[in-house]
């Protein structure tokens, strides 16, 4: 395979759009991930139907093995009959976690999304993704744009609208995405400061 990082304008162009091409956009050189991504299409609060695709966080020291963000073995699923008889003898155990005394027992909290956690879609855009923005980033387009426009807090966000390039600013510019502002005015900066900081002290 290719370096996909190359921009390039490959021959089978994917999707109806075969409009004018531009330069590639290149990514943001000494931005971390997490300010270039903050930018989600979907706002918070998320509307219920994201339930069905809630994802968990666990301490580091609780998961043993895990594939991508599919956590497999847990400290508890691991758990020996003798290792809990020794820890927890006051509590009966559970063979199998199908069993519906598992989640009594151990209980799921769900999060704030908005004062607690939130999750961050990190996806690479890649730079030939890029080079049809004028044609398809615009109010109304009928194409999915792959860029993020940021809109103003004041834009409300309709989720039956949000696959329509339906979303203005306040002086009319395109907008399709928002930012969270935890992240970018206390978590970037504490996480930019770490990495200065260490690499200050790594030299």
């Amino acid at each position: 395979m290719e370096d996909q990082s190359i921009c390039v304008d490959p021959w089978n162009v994917r999707g109806p759009n075969k409009n004018k091409t531009e330069p590639c956009l290149e990514p943001k050189r000494g931005e971390t991930f997490l300010k270039v991504y903050n930018c989600e299409y979907i706002r918070h609060p998320k509307p219920n139907r994201f339930a069905r695709a809630m994802k968990q966080i666990y301490r580091t020291s609780h998961v043993h093995s895990h594939f991508v963000h599919y956590s497999t073995v847990t400290e508890d699923v691991a758990e020996t009959y003798s290792k809990h008889a020794q820890t927890h003898p006051e509590v009966s155990y559970i063979k199998s976690v199908h069993d519906k005394r598992w989640q009594s027992q151990s209980p799921e909290l769900f999060l704030d999304g908005e004062t607690e956690g939130a999750l961050v879609h990190a996806r690479s855009v890649l730079p030939h993704e890029t080079r049809r923005r004028s044609a398809e980033c615009f109010y109304g387009s009928n194409f999915g744009c792959m860029i993020g426009h940021i809109c103003e807090d004041s834009v409300k966000f309709i989720d039956a609208l949000h696959k329509n390039n339906s979303f203005r600013n306040q002086d009319g510019s395109y907008c399709n995405c928002w930012k969270n502002t935890v992240l970018e005015d206390v978590l970037i900066p504490k996480l930019e400061n770490l990495i200065r900081d260490h690499r200050a002290s790594s030299k």
